[in-house]
């Protein structure tokens, strides 16, 4: 060997040796009298934009979402959800509801014992979740709890966890038992008794690649390679029954097919843990998949159960899958007016109204009896529009203005259901409406009806 070859060799080991005794001394130090980290991190508690805390066995949780234990699941919440429920059930569409566990629910065993230094106590989350699915029961909302079944069954024949090690979502582990929970529950319901199941077979596929914004900035603070976000993958193949008679298979579902649509966040959209996919393989019922990532709590339900889609084709199951951390009364009674009405479907034919400018039109209300509960439709006639300005006008003179916007993540569906809670019967003259999109001659206002009692 010669004596340059040799030197290369002793500078690439010793080069070696010394970035591997600098994470040594990473992992040595303990700030705080915090335990070292298995991948050299730093101060991952001081992280503006998401404070974490290492756990065992490479786990990662966020201290403001997984490890909380007060979520924000009022009485006044689950009333919203039972009037939901009812008003669908009006239309043959039954609402499954299903609160996503944190991290440290389905997780405990891996958080770390200064999580508690944070308040958390794995009795007291496992508590706060068990008590949503009770109330949510006792109030007739078909809710399930996945949170049981995944912390059973949290890891699979791969050591791969019910959630990514360095990222909040789940893994298609994870999906696959709280799909099979679903699964189950949605079988016992009476609306299933008429449901044909179709098979759904799972065949495994390469992982496609997974950005995580979360696994990307912890990795700014370790020395170490984090945990990288990936995991077996499946894809759902639906397998029609060869002795059904001829002509009856439709690989597309017929239109007297039961369906699911599928309600929910990021864990709902990601491809890599095919959440819709397994519903269907446990269920056997098609699943059309309306979530939304990065929509927040209301907006894949507010995208789907505006749409003209909705009213015109109901799907037989409405699975809403909302993270329990994702607060529901946080906007107040607009979203649920919006839901809860459109829910019903039960709105008036189109008022007289008159065209005001090129994006506005505008009704009398003087001679409409209307109570509190109503709600005013404002439909542009397409999916051009992304904001509704409503103006009223009162007897008094008295002009109110409100607006209802549909952010970029959401679906234009350019009907907005505006809430007339708070305006005292016989109290308004007239309201305008000024779209973000010219109005048309399929631009028209209709009343609905949210009170769900016995009496309405």
């Amino acid at each position: 060997m010669t004596r340059v070859r040799k030197t290369r060799i002793l500078a690439g080991t010793a080069l070696a040796a010394v970035l591997m005794a600098a994470a040594s001394q990473v992992r040595a130090e303990t700030p705080g009298g915090q335990p070292p980290s298995s991948f050299g991190c730093r101060s991952l508690e001081e992280i503006a934009e998401l404070q974490m805390i290492e756990g065992k066995d490479g786990m990662f949780f966020r201290i403001l979402a997984d490890l909380r234990l007060q979520h924000a699941f009022t009485d006044q919440t689950v009333e919203h959800l039972a009037e939901m429920a009812k008003a669908l059930e009006k239309n043959g569409t039954t609402l499954v509801y299903v609160p996503l566990p944190t991290k440290s629910q389905v997780l405990p065993e891996l958080v770390p014992a200064r999580a508690s230094l944070y308040g958390f106590d794995a009795g007291i989350a496992t508590e706060i979740y068990d008590d949503v699915v009770r109330r949510l029961k006792e109030r007739g909302v078909a809710a399930v709890d996945i949170a049981t079944p995944m912390r059973n069954n949290n890891r699979n024949g791969f050591g791969e966890y019910s959630f990514f090690e360095a990222d909040f979502h789940w893994t298609a582990h994870g999906a696959d038992v709280a799909a099979k929970a679903i699964g189950e529950a949605l079988k016992a319901l009476p609306a299933y008794g008429d449901v044909t199941p179709v098979r759904f077979d799972m065949r495994e596929v390469p992982p496609p690649e997974e950005f995580s914004s979360m696994r990307e900035l912890l990795q700014k603070h370790c020395v170490s390679h984090v945990p990288t976000v990936t995991a077996h993958t499946y894809e759902t193949i639906r397998v029609e029954d060869p002795t059904a008679e001829a002509g009856s298979m439709d690989i597309f579902g017929s239109s007297d097919e039961a369906t699911i649509a599928l309600i929910g966040t990021s864990y709902s959209d990601k491809p890599i843990s095919n959440f819709s996919g397994y519903i269907e393989h446990w269920t056997g019922v098609p699943v059309e998949n309306y979530s939304i990532s990065g929509g927040n709590q209301f907006g894949s339900i507010i995208s789907y159960i505006t749409s003209r889609e909705f009213q015109e084709r109901r799907p037989r199951f409405l699975i809403w899958e909302n993270p329990i951390y994702n607060n529901l009364g946080q906007y107040g009674g607009a979203p649920w007016a919006e839901i809860i009405a459109a829910s019903r479907g039960e709105c008036s034919a189109a008022i007289p109204a008159s065209a005001k400018g090129e994006n506005a039109v505008e009704a009398d209300l003087s001679t409409i009896q209307l109570d509190h509960d109503d709600v005013i439709l404002a439909d542009i006639g397409s999916d051009t529009s992304r904001k509704a300005t409503f103006t009223l006008t009162g007897v008094d003179g008295t002009v109110r203005t409100r607006s209802i916007e549909r952010g970029d993540r959401l679906r234009s569906t350019g009907r907005y259901f505006f809430s007339l809670a708070g305006f005292p019967e016989g109290s308004l003259q007239k309201v305008e409406v000024t779209f973000d999109a010219p109005a048309g001659e399929t631009s028209s206002l209709s009343i609905c009806k949210t009170n769900t009692g016995e009496q309405s």
